[in-house]
């Protein structure tokens, strides 16, 4: 049994493959499911007798010895947890987001977003993080050799906080993106959304 992946970027999938035992045939269910932002991808399984595509989360083709995988089929939540279960419960946890938002032309965060700093804390020390993104961006107001350099200060400036309130200075990704991926597309090059650090707690 193959099972080759086809994938439409930006949509990513998770699936599940289980060997199963029934009235001493042996068979494999594949289960397409959807990634932790809720995409789904697709994935063709295909053997010497056929081929099926899967591209809706939660259906799953079955494929026993010499015989071509089974029509698509949706599982129930029932089958879902008896056959995957144990793996599903292995996945790993959705990552968490945020995004904090910068005054004009430096490092300095909104009343807003300072206030939202200590749930950024809470939520790396609840999870045990080692694993934390800190991008830093910045609008379209001057020469991009400065704004990649100020949306790196940026994302350097929350990294030091969250150093500063318990977190270790090892788990951290530090990237800077200047103002080349907007979050809102703006005729304003001063957008204030485009000021901007977004963090990925895993």
């Amino acid at each position: 049994m193959r099972a080759s992946r086809s994938l439409a970027l930006p949509l990513f999938f998770l699936l599940c493959v289980l060997s199963v035992t029934a009235c001493g045939k042996s068979r494999n269910v594949v289960l397409l499911l959807p990634d932790p932002d809720g995409h789904v991808g697709s994935v063709v399984v295909s053997n010497a007798q056929g081929s099926q595509t899967l591209t809706q989360a939660g259906t799953a083709t079955r494929i026993a010895p010499k015989a071509a995988p089974s029509a698509p089929e949706v599982l129930s939540a029932e089958e879902q947890a008896q056959l995957f279960g144990p793996a599903q419960r292995a996945l790993p946890t959705k990552a968490v987001r945020y995004i904090l938002y910068f005054l004009s032309d430096g490092v300095q965060l909104t009343p807003e977003s300072k206030a939202d700093l200590p749930k950024v804390l809470a939520t790396a020390k609840e999870r045990q993080s080692r694993d934390i993104s800190v991008v830093g961006h910045a609008s379209k107001a001057g020469e991009e050799s400065f704004n990649i350099e100020l949306s790196r200060r940026r994302a350097e400036a929350v990294r030091k906080m969250l150093v500063k309130d318990g977190l270790a200075p090892d788990i951290f990704d530090v990237t800077s993106h200047g103002s080349s991926n907007p979050l809102v597309e703006s005729s304003n090059p001063h957008e204030p959304k485009n000021r901007r650090v977004e963090i990925t707690i895993r």
